[in-house]
């Protein structure tokens, strides 16, 4: 009798739940939303509008590019030393990102120019209603926001090479400024393994080439994704 008490104990603790389904028999079809805060945000008839139409993109156009800020710059103080987000070397590394992005989508099929936006048009956490308004400032039909985030990883070895390895994730978002709508979206996540050269002179330039590779690994296939939906896009 114990044995048969334990084992059904054991199988009680073991049994999951059953997944949420949700109710798709019986009733009329809802097809708007009776939540009352959801209508604080955009209307129902925007929504019934946004959902019921398409956007043709703009061609020969003008397409302003934006870094969304980081969320906490000083986290690579552990890594690099106490100031490193204010030093020449970090202002340098994220002008090389932007150069990045810029070279990546200016041969894009509808884009004639590429703008940078200024981030003194835009407060210290902008919004995309604040961003759409600046690039509208811009005269820029397209709005390309990117933002990148990545970590990297030391291994000491004994009587060989130091090795350090990256990793970086660069998201994508494309704004179509006239209408509001984000026809593009993309998310890349890349890694990168090197060891220690000559001419890096301690383990912390390593580790800075490293996730520098890793990033511009992430940022250029984040921005072949972007010139691949142009190509297959009519416009």
């Amino acid at each position: 009798m114990l044995f048969i008490l334990v084992g059904s104990f054991v199988s009680a603790c073991t049994t999951s739940g059953t997944p949420y389904q949700f109710n798709n028999s019986g009733g009329p079809t809802l097809k708007k939303s009776l939540f009352p805060s959801d209508q604080k945000l955009i209307s129902q008839a925007a929504i019934g509008t946004i959902l019921g139409n398409k956007i043709k993109l703009p061609a020969d156009a003008k397409l302003a590019v934006i870094k969304f800020p980081d969320s906490n710059p000083r986290q690579e103080t552990s890594l690099y030393g106490y100031g490193y987000w204010r030093s020449e070397d970090y202002l340098k590394l994220q002008q090389s990102y932007i150069d990045t992005v810029v070279s990546g989508v200016t041969n894009a099929k509808p884009i004639r120019t590429v703008s940078l936006l200024p981030s003194l048009l835009t407060p210290k956490d902008p919004t995309i209603p604040v961003l759409r308004e600046a690039a509208v400032r811009l005269q820029a039909p397209l709005l390309l926001i990117f933002r990148i985030n990545s970590d990297i990883y030391e291994e000491f070895r004994f009587f060989q090479k130091n090795r350090a390895k990256a990793f970086a994730t660069a998201e994508l978002v494309m704004l179509d400024v006239r209408t509001g709508i984000i026809p593009f979206t993309t998310i890349v996540t890349k890694d990168h393994l090197s060891e220690k050269v000559d001419s890096d002179s301690n383990n912390r330039e390593m580790m800075m080439r490293t996730e520098q590779e890793a990033v511009n690994k992430a940022l250029d296939s984040a921005t072949s994704d972007l010139v691949n939906f142009f190509d297959n896009t009519s416009l």
